[in-house]
Order: C-alpha cells, then sequence, then structure tokens
C-alpha cells in the first residue's frame, strides 16, 4: 500500500479572488498564538495560481493538507472547478468552500462535488475560531489515517510523489467509500477522545449534516441529550480501556433537538493501528426504533390480553384446528381444576389432598397439563362430543355460536350452568387457525330465573285476585252513587202509596154496595149520596195525579237501574268489550247526573249553578260520561260538608271546544286540595277522608281514558275548592243543530 509522507507542519492552500482574504487566514492560521507553528499557509487568486502551488508541493513532498476555496468573482461555480483541478493533482487534500456567493442547497453540492467525505460547506462570514478548530479536526483525521497506513514501510518518498496511490490503494478506498456512502447503517470512526474522524453517510444524515465531513471532530455530546451521550461515551472509554468490544447492545437514543427517541442496537471496537495500539474506536449502529416500537405495541397487546387473561371472571380459551387448548383465562384453569379432582376422586375415592397426581396440585402445574389437551381429556369423550360438533361447525362455516347455554354435571351431581360465545379464530392473514372462545357462569341467573317464576306465577295469581277485588269494589262503588237515587225514587213511591186515596175509593164501592137496591134513591135522596158522585171526580183526579207521581219515581227509577247496567258493563269494557258511542244532549245528561243527587243536594242545603248553554246533538258514550259526573258531583258534595260557615254551591259547566272536544267542568267551593296532593288524587286508593276508600277518581280516570280523554284538577289550596275538568273527542252529527 502506498503511503504519503508525513510533514512536521500542516499545510494549507487558500485560493481566493480576494487579497484582503488571504490575509485574513493568514492571521488565523499562521500568526494566531493558538495556532502558531502548526500550519503553513499559501494563497492563489486563481486556478491557474492553484495548480502551479499543487504540482510544486508534491515535487518537494509537502503536499498540501488542506484547501479553503472561496468566490470568485468571474464565475459562481469557480469554486467546484478549483476543487475538482485539485483533486485531479492530489485526491487526498481535504476541501473547504466557504464561498459567500454558493447559495445553493447542500443536495446541489452532493450533485457536483459527489458523495463523499472529502469536502464540505464552511458557513460565512468566516469565524476565526470555527477555521482554527476546523483545521485542527481535519488535519488530526489525516494524522490518524496516515499512521495507520505506515505500517508498510518499503516506499520510498519519491514512490510516493511519483504514485501517490496504487491500485490496491485505490480498491480499498473504494469499498470504504461505497460502504460508507450506501450503507443504511450508522457507521463511525472516533479518536480517543471519541470525537468523530470519519462515519457513514446515514450517520450524517441522522444528525442532520451536509456532509459526513461536518461531523469530523464532533461528539455525542454535539447531537445526543446527556441522557444518552453520557453512557455511550462511557461506553468507548471502556473499550479503550479493556480493548474488549461491545456486540449488539440496544441503546435508546435521546436528543438535544427535542425530536423523538430512537433507538439502535450498537456494536462498538477498539480501533488499533498496525502496531496493535489502540487509537479510537469504530462502531456500527443499526436503526431499530421501528422494531422497538413494534416490540413495545406487542409487549402492550402482550400486557393486555396477559391482564383479560388473569383476571377475568369469565372462562376465556383457544384452540387449535384439533379443539386442542392453546391458551387459557385463569378463571378456567380454576373450574377445571376443579372439575378434574372432582373427576378423579370419584374414580379414587377417599384421596387425601397429598395424593393427588402432580398435575392437580396447583393450577400452574394444570396448566402446563392442559396446554395440547381437548375436552375429551378433561370432561370424558360423553360430554366433550358436544363441545366438539360446535367447534367442527365454526370450522366448517366461519360462523360463530353466540351465548348458547351450556349445562355441566360434575361427578359430585352439582350442575353448573354457563353461556359460551365460540367463534371462529383467524391470523392476521385471515387464515383459519382454530377456533376461541368465552363462557360466564350463570348457575345463579338460572337459579333467579326460576324463583323469578316461581313468584311470577304467585304475582300472577295475587294480581288476578287483586284485580276482581279492584273491579268489585269499584263496581260498587259506582252502583253505590246510583243506588243513593235508587233509594230516593223508592222512598217517593212508597210514601206516595202510603198517603194513597185509593182508601177512598174502595169506601165509595162499599158504601154503594151497601145501597145496591135502591142505588138511585140513595144517590138522588140521601144526603150522602148526593155528596159520592162529586167525591168520586176530585178522587179520579187525585189518583190519576198520584199515577204520574209514581210513573214518573218509576222512570227515574228505571234510569238508574239501567245505569247501575251500564256501570257493570263499563267495568266489562276493561276486558275488552267496546264502548257504545250513542247520540246524547249534554244538558240533558247534566241533568240526569244532578237529578241522581237531588234529595242529598236538597239535604245537605246545596245550591247548583248550571252554566252551560244548550248544546248539539253529540256522539259520546253516554254512560261512561255519566259515570264520571255522578262520581265528581258526590266528590263535590262531600267536599262541601265541612263548609258550614258559607254558603255551599256547585257549578256545572260544559263547552264544545275545537276538536271537536266536550269540556265539562264540577267546581265546588269546598275543603279544596292540598297542593302535594294534586298529583295524587287520581292515584288508586289515595283519600284523605277517613272513610274514604280512593276508588271514585281513580274509576274516573281510567273511564276518561278509555273515551281517548283526559280529566283534570284544579285548587288553590285548602279551603279554597276545587274544579275537575273532563275533556273528551266527541262527534257531531251532520245538520246537528243547537
Amino acid at each position: 500500500m502506498k503511503t504519503r509522507p508525513v510533514p512536521n507542519k500542516d499545510r494549507v492552500l487558500v485560493v481566493d479572488s480576494n487579497p484582503d482574504i488571504h490575509g485574513a487566514f493568514r492571521d488565523m492560521l499562521v500568526e494566531d498564538t493558538h495556532a502558531q507553528g502548526k500550519f503553513e499557509l499559501d494563497c492563489a487568486r486563481d486556478t491557474h495560481e492553484s495548480h502551479a502551488l499543487m504540482q510544486q508541493s508534491l515535487l518537494a513532498q509537502q503536499p498540501y493538507t488542506l484547501a479553503f476555496i472561496g468566490a470568485s468573482p468571474a464565475k459562481e461555480w469557480a469554486a467546484t472547478e478549483i476543487a475538482s483541478q485539485i483533486w485531479a493533482v492530489d485526491p487526498s487534500v481535504q476541501i473547504v468552500i466557504y464561498a459567500e456567493l454558493l447559495d445553493i442547497s447542500s443536495d446541489a453540492l452532493f450533485e457536483a462535488m459527489g458523495a463523499t467525505n472529502r469536502w464540505l460547506k464552511l458557513r460565512t462570514p468566516l469565524d476565526r475560531v470555527e477555521v482554527i478548530q476546523l483545521s485542527h479536526s481535519l488535519t488530526e483525521k489525516r494524522d490518524l489515517q496516515q499512521l495507520a497506513d505506515l505500517h508498510d514501510g518499503t516506499h520510498s518518498a519519491a514512490e510516493t510523489i511519483a504514485n501517490p496511490v496504487d491500485a490496491t490503494e485505490i480498491n480499498e478506498q473504494d469499498l470504504l467509500r461505497t460502504l460508507l456512502d450506501n450503507s443504511p447503517d450508522h457507521i463511525y470512526f472516533k479518536d480517543l477522545k471519541s470525537r468523530f474522524l470519519k462515519c457513514s453517510k446515514a450517520q450524517a444524515l441522522q444528525f442532520g449534516a451536509a456532509s459526513p465531513a461536518e461531523l469530523v471532530g464532533k461528539t455525542d455530546f454535539d447531537f445526543f441529550s446527556e441522557e444518552h451521550a453520557r453512557p455511550a461515551y462511557e461506553d468507548e472509554q471502556e473499550i479503550l480501556r479493556t480493548g474488549q468490544p461491545m456486540i449488539g447492545k440496544a441503546e435508546k437514543e435521546t436528543w438535544k433537538d427535542g425530536r423523538a427517541e430512537s433507538w439502535t442496537l450498537s456494536t462498538k471496537m477498539p480501533l488499533r493501528n498496525s502496531a496493535g495500539v489502540i487509537i479510537g474506536t469504530f462502531g456500527i449502529s443499526k436503526d431499530i426504533t421501528s422494531l422497538k416500537q413494534t416490540e413495545a405495541a406487542l409487549a402492550y397487546h402482550h400486557d393486555l390480553l396477559s391482564t383479560l387473561m388473569d383476571n377475568s371472571p369469565d372462562s376465556i380459551f383457544f384452540k387449535d384446528l384439533q379443539s386442542r387448548f392453546v391458551k387459557i383465562s385463569r378463571s378456567e384453569l380454576h373450574n377445571l381444576l376443579r372439575l378434574s379432582i372432582s373427576r378423579y376422586r370419584a374414580i379414587h375415592p377417599g384421596t387425601d389432598e397429598d395424593a393427588l397426581p402432580p398435575h392437580l396440585a396447583s393450577v400452574d402445574e394444570f396448566e402446563k397439563y392442559v396446554i395440547g389437551k381437548t375436552d375429551a381429556d378433561l370432561y370424558g369423550q360423553d360430554r366433550a362430543s358436544e363441545f366438539c360438533r360446535d367447534e367442527e361447525e365454526i370450522l366448517r362455516t366461519g360462523k360463530p355460536i353466540v351465548e348458547k347455554s351450556e349445562k355441566t354435571v360434575h361427578p359430585d351431581g352439582r350442575v353448573v350452568w354457563y353461556l359460551t360465545t365460540k367463534s371462529p379464530w383467524r391470523d392476521r392473514n385471515g387464515q383459519l387457525i382454530g377456533t376461541f372462545g368465552t363462557s360466564k357462569n350463570i348457575s345463579e341467573l338460572k337459579e333467579a330465573e326460576r324463583k323469578i317464576e316461581e313468584v311470577q306465577a304467585q304475582l300472577l295469581t295475587a294480581a288476578r285476585l287483586a284485580g276482581m277485588a279492584e273491579i268489585a269494589t269499584n263496581v260498587l262503588h259506582n252502583v253505590g252513587n246510583v243506588l243513593n237515587s235508587v233509594n230516593v225514587s223508592a222512598d217517593l213511591i212508597g210514601a206516595q202509596l202510603r198517603v194513597s186515596k185509593l182508601k177512598g175509593l174502595a169506601r165509595s164501592v162499599a158504601l154503594m154496595d151497601a145501597h145496591a137496591g135502591d142505588l138511585g134513591q140513595f144517590l138522588t135522596q140521601d144526603s150522602k149520596g148526593k155528596l159520592l158522585p162529586t167525591y168520586l171526580r176530585e178522587l179520579a183526579r187525585t189518583l190519576e195525579g198520584e199515577h204520574n207521581a209514581i210513573t214518573t219515581e218509576l222512570g227515574a227509577l228505571c234510569g238508574s237501574v239501567e245505569h247501575i247496567k251500564q256501570v257493570i258493563a263499563t267495568q266489562q269494557s276493561y276486558a275488552g268489550t267496546p264502548r257504545v258511542v250513542e247520540s246524547a244532549k249534554v244538558d240533558e245528561l247534566l241533568d240526569d247526573a244532578l237529578r241522581m243527587h237531588a234529595v242529598a243536594l236538597t239535604r245537605h242545603k246545596v245550591d247548583v249553578v248550571r252554566n252551560y248553554p244548550s248544546l248539539p246533538t253529540l256522539l259520546l258514550d253516554r254512560h261512561r260520561v255519566l259515570q264520571v259526573l255522578v262520581n265528581l258531583i258526590s266528590n263535590a258534595k262531600q267536599a262541601l260538608s265541612a263548609t258550614a260557615d258559607k254558603r255551599a254551591l256547585i257549578t256545572l259547566g260544559a263547552v264544545l271546544m275545537e276538536g271537536p272536544v266536550l269540556r265539562i267542568t264540577v267546581t265546588d267551593n269546598g275543603e279544596g286540595i292540598a297542593p302535594e296532593n294534586l298529583t295524587r288524587v287520581f292515584s288508586h286508593g289515595f283519600t284523605t277522608r277517613k272513610n274514604g276508600h280512593g276508588f271514585g277518581l281513580h274509576s274516573c280516570v281510567l273511564a276518561a281514558q278509555e273515551m281517548g280523554g283526559s280529566l283534570h284538577v284544579h285548587s288553590e289550596g285548602p279551603g279554597q275548592g276545587a274544579s275537575f275538568a273532563l275533556e273528551i273527542p266527541v262527534t257531531v252529527p251532520a245538520g246537528s243543530a243547537h
């Protein structure tokens, strides 16, 4: 391998058309106290001068280490052209471009200069410290490379000048350059202070550098946070101290610029010269961030699955295509372990706990035993056959079996019920690889269902009896209201019959029978006989009046009896009998309801105000409306019993609203209703009276609802009376008039 001579000083060539720049570099590199004696500087103004100086340096066996190339006023691309000519003479020179006029991207420079680490772009305006540091870094890198090449001492300096790089060196350099430029891995060489000497293009791109040359002289601390840079530095120093490599270490990289953390798999080894002396380290890091992310995602999902399998109270299981257990939840392991112990003791009665087989000794041992087994191994062939059929059907059709109730009978006779769902198990490619399922113990639910069925049967019986009692109570209540009217009519008829003048007719007939032989003389001559015809005429008129009165009361009595029949029919309608709609006049309907309470209202000195106009004949359920009105008037009368200090008054109103809807109101000035009871008065069984039963208003609401209407109440409070409003839809017959 050909080598280059190592000069006493680093020779630097500055190519710039501006003489002031030459002076600036002399100040920086030659006259600066920190760099004094370390650099020898030559300056050129154009391509011709630089080419001549390059030739002279090779002939003098003092080649240039660095070439700083600035702008040329003649041509923007002069810098890259000068660099190409310099490399044509000496391809080992490190090029630094600092031209202010080169406002081009790094990619364009790569395209012009080639993908190599032997050139870099320096920012402008020039900084003295940066130029000196850069010069030191580049020359130190050159020295290390030349020291490594000195192992071949058979070549003279003249041979080096005549043939700077032979075919073997070119081949190895090309190989290294190709590797560093194209490898996706991060390859790097560092000195004894862990400063970069050379690195791959991928490494430079990761650090955000325009080219690998920009990394020379820098350390991990320039890019990574202390969290990563410090351990990496200590690893490299340990390699330098011990000479032992670090192989395949996963490292988490955290960055100064705040970018997302990354992961690499790093191998680092000692860098030795030909004499075996460690002069640094080199390494290769493979980006495994995506692998770590995938690993973290897998770990996360594994933790989720493990948490589910270990803590779910439900049984969860996975089986392969042969229905062998692949994975099973902890709860199912406990269930199967209890079942297996029960089966074993049924076959081997009297077995002590310590005498159980090893696989039945603990859940962990049993889990090892279960994996790879089938249901037949655990439940027995008879019980397992049903499971097997289900799973074969799932594998055949690819369709799940959802929430199937399954009964398991243990050897000790204990029955356990499960609600099981089984589904096809597919891999990520959709290939069917087995089945999986969940099973929930629903034994308590089954027992609760059984008890609920028993209680439901009892409730149905009780409800039937209660319903019969409620119907009977409502019938008695509503019939009782009408019976008041029946009693009044019966009392009036009885009173009229007791004072009837019919006995006078009997005495008159007896008197005529006594004078049958001389009836004519008796009627014309006898003083009593003369009065008899007049008496009979008056008696006939009296009896006719009695007859009319009794006929009227009998009509009322028949109406009440008919209403009783309709009350019973109404109760039957709640069981499905259709309601009867007929023509009725509202004023007559209200009068009928009042008449049924006429005697009681008179006895309690209740005044009634009729506030309803003459309405047209309407089609409505006459008897249901009458039932509601009778109840409401009865309630109003009872509410007035405690108002001895003021005039007792009931007001009946009726109006036909849009819809058409008939609105009937029954208002009293009685004891009123407390606000908290306004929403309760229609509830079944609710009453505020000592002897009340709470059925009347409830039956009224039911009747209103049966007619498609509603019943409402309003009261300002205790002592302020109350107003009940019945609203029902009606039909006005065609041609009906007021």
